[in-house]
C-alpha cells in the first residue's frame, strides 16, 4: 500500500515538471534598421522596465542593451521573430526580458491567459554615441549628431568652417561604410582682399636714410645722414643713430610706426609707386583673380607659310583662393604677379618679331586672422637711369655743347612690395545700403553764387535723379515754390541761414500748400534746406 502512494506522488511531480516544460516557447527572426532618437537613449533606459498596455507597440533599443517587458496578466507563452536581432528569457510569471543582439528590426509576439495577443516591433540602434563623442572632443564649435542606417551613416548639424565637414566626415567613416554628408557650413564665408602693389627704389631710400630691415622691426630710428650731422661714434650702433643722441641740430623726421602711414608719406615724396591697389571679393574655396594691362598681338607662323596671331597678357595681376578655416581664420593662396613688355629680350623669327617679356611674382599660402596684413617682398630689378640738363641753346650745340650741359647715369634698384590684407564680409541688407551717394544732394553754383556769396556747392533742387523732392514742387509758370501738400510733413520750416560763423536764423513753419518767394531759403527736412529757383 505504501508503494502504491509512492508511486501515485512520482507521477504527479513528473507531470507538474512536464506542464512546466511545455509553457516554453521558440523563437524566430526579422530584418534590420535604425532610428533617429537611438543617441537619446542612455544606460538607465535600457534597464528600465517597460508596461505593456497596448495590442500594439514599439521599442527601440541601443545595441547591447536590455528591457524587462510587464504584462499585466500571466505570459504563458511569447514569441520572437529573429533571434538574431533580439533575445528573449521569462523572468517571472507577466515578466520577459528581452536583451538587443545586432542591429536590426523584429517583432516579439505576447499571448496572456485568456489568449490575447500582444505585439511589440522592436528596432535594434547601432549606438552612435562613441561617434558623436569624439566628434565633440575633436570639434568642440561644431553641433553634429549622427543617424544610423542600416550600415550606413548620416552626419547632420552645424560647423564654423569647410574645412571641418572634411573632418567630420572622415571621422564617421571609420565606424560606417557610407556616410550621407547634411552638415552645414555657418558664418561668414567670404572673402574680401585689400592687395596694394608698389615698386620701392631702394637706392632713393638709402639715399634718405631708411633701412627698411629696421622699419619692419617697429623700432623709430634712422640711419646717421654720414656728415650732415655730427654724430659722435660712440652712440651709433650697427651704423643706426638714436634720435635722441644728435646734438647740434639738423632737420630729422622721426618716422611713425604705423606701416601704412610710412607707405603714404613715401608715396608723396615719390619714392613708392603704386602699381595697383584692388579689391576682391570671393567665396571660400573659389579662386578669384584681378588683372589691370593688356595683351600684346604677335604673330606665330604656321603651317603652309601661313601665320596666325596670337596675344600674350602683360600688366599687374592677382589670383587668389581664400578658405575660411574657423572663426576670424583664414587661410590665404594668394600669387602676385607684375609682368612688362621688355624689348630687349624680343625676338625676330622670320622676319617677325616675337615680343619678350620681364615677369616678377610671388606665389604663397599662409593662414592669418581677418584684418592682419600679409607683406611680401625681396623681387628687385636694377634699372640704369640716365638725366640731361642742359643750358637751353647752348646745350644743344654740337661739339661745345657738352660744356653747357650735364649727363648722369645711375643703378637704380627697384623692389616690389606687395600688401596683402583678408577681411569677412558680407553682402548688406535692403536697409543697410546707403541712400543717395556723394553729391547727390548738392550741385555745382552758379557764377552768383560762387563769386558774390562765395559758395563752393549749393543744393540741388532735382534731388540727383532727375526729379523733384517730393516734399516740394514748383508751380508752373510760376517763381514761387510751393510746398507739397500730399508729403507726410505736415509743414516745413524756412528761415535765412547764415553762412560762415554767424549762426542761424530762427525758422518760421509754414502750413502744406503755403508759397515761398523766390530766393527764400526754407527747410525741408533735418539738415536740408533749399532755396526756390529764379524763373
Amino acid at each position: 500500500m505504501e508503494t502504491t502512494r509512492l508511486s501515485a506522488q512520482f507521477v504527479k511531480k513528473r507531470i507538474a515538471a512536464i506542464l512546466s516544460v511545455a509553457c516554453l516557447v521558440a523563437v524566430t527572426a526579422d530584418t534590420p534598421a535604425y532610428s533617429a532618437d537611438a543617441v537619446q537613449l542612455t544606460s538607465a533606459d535600457s534597464a528600465a522596465n517597460h508596461n505593456i498596455n497596448q495590442s500594439v507597440e514599439r521599442l527601440e533599443m541601443l545595441v547591447k542593451s536590455s528591457r524587462i517587458l510587464t504584462l499585466e496578466a500571466r505570459v504563458p507563452k511569447f514569441q520572437v521573430h529573429n533571434e538574431e536581432v533580439l533575445g528573449a528569457t521569462p523572468v517571472s510569471q507577466n515578466q520577459i526580458q528581452i536583451f538587443a543582439k545586432t542591429p536590426g528590426t523584429t517583432q516579439l509576439n505576447l499571448w496572456d491567459t485568456n489568449d490575447k495577443l500582444y505585439t511589440v516591433d522592436v528596432t535594434v540602434l547601432a549606438d552612435a554615441r562613441e561617434v558623436e563623442g569624439i566628434l565633440g572632443s575633436q570639434l568642440p564649435l561644431a553641433t553634429l549628431k549622427v543617424l544610423p542606417v542600416n550600415s550606413s551613416a548620416i552626419v547632420s548639424g552645424y560647423v564654423t568652417s569647410a574645412d571641418d565637414v572634411d573632418r567630420a566626415v572622415a571621422i564617421v567613416e571609420q565606424y560606417y561604410a557610407t556616410v550621407v554628408n547634411n552638415i552645414k557650413v555657418i558664418g561668414v564665408q567670404q572673402v574680401l582682399l585689400h592687395t596694394r602693389i608698389m615698386e620701392v627704389s631702394r637706392t632713393k631710400l638709402r639715399d634718405l636714410g631708411i633701412d627698411w630691415n629696421y622699419i619692419s622691426s617697429g623700432k623709430s630710428i634712422i640711419n646717421a645722414p654720414s656728415s650732415l650731422i655730427d654724430v659722435p661714434q660712440s652712440v651709433v650702433t650697427d651704423g643706426i643713430l638714436e634720435i635722441s643722441q644728435i646734438t647740434n641740430g639738423g632737420n630729422v623726421q622721426i618716422l611713425s610706426n604705423d606701416f601704412n602711414a610710412l607707405i603714404k608719406a613715401l608715396r608723396q615724396e615719390d619714392l613708392v609707386k603704386f602699381l595697383a591697389e584692388p579689391t576682391v571679393v570671393a567665396t571660400h574655396g573659389r579662386p578669384a583673380r584681378f588683372i589691370v594691362g593688356g595683351k600684346v598681338p604677335y604673330t606665330v607662323p604656321a603651317g603652309n607659310g601661313s601665320v596666325t596671331v596670337a596675344y600674350e597678357e602683360f600688366g599687374t595681376s592677382v589670383d587668389f583662393l581664400p578658405f575660411v578655416v574657423g572663426p576670424g581664420r583664414i587661410r590665404l593662396e594668394v600669387r602676385p604677379e607684375v609682368k612688362e613688355i621688355d624689348e630687349a629680350n624680343s625676338l625676330n623669327v622670320s622676319g617677325t618679331l616675337v615680343p619678350g617679356f620681364s615677369q616678377r611674382y610671388v606665389e604663397t599660402a599662409v593662414e592669418l586672422s581677418a584684418g592682419q596684413t600679409l607683406a611680401l617682398a625681396g623681387l628687385l630689378q636694377s634699372r640704369t637711369e640716365s638725366s640731361v640738363k642742359a643750358t637751353p641753346f647752348f646745350g644743344e650745340i654740337p661739339y661745345f655743347g657738352a660744356m653747357f650741359r650735364r649727363v648722369t647715369e645711375r643703378r637704380n634698384d627697384i623692389e616690389l612690395l606687395i600688401t596683402v590684407t583678408p577681411e569677412l564680409v558680407d553682402a548688406m541688407d535692403p536697409h543697410e545700403v546707403p541712400r543717395g551717394g556723394p553729391g547727390l544732394n548738392s550741385t555745382s553754383p552758379n557764377d552768383k553764387e560762387l563769386y558774390m556769396k562765395g559758395h563752393i556747392e549749393v543744393p540741388n533742387m532735382l534731388g540727383g535723379d532727375g526729379c523733384t523732392p517730393s516734399v516740394y514742387n514748383i508751380q508752373p509758370g510760376s517763381d514761387h515754390l510751393l510746398l507739397d501738400p500730399t508729403n507726410n510733413s505736415s509743414s516745413a520750416q524756412y528761415g535765412t541761414p547764415s553762412y560762415g560763423n554767424g549762426g542761424h536764423h530762427s525758422a518760421s513753419t509754414l502750413p502744406p500748400g503755403a508759397i515761398v518767394p523766390q530766393n527764400q531759403p526754407i527747410e525741408v527736412g533735418q539738415g536740408v534746406t533749399i532755396t526756390a529757383p529764379v524763373q
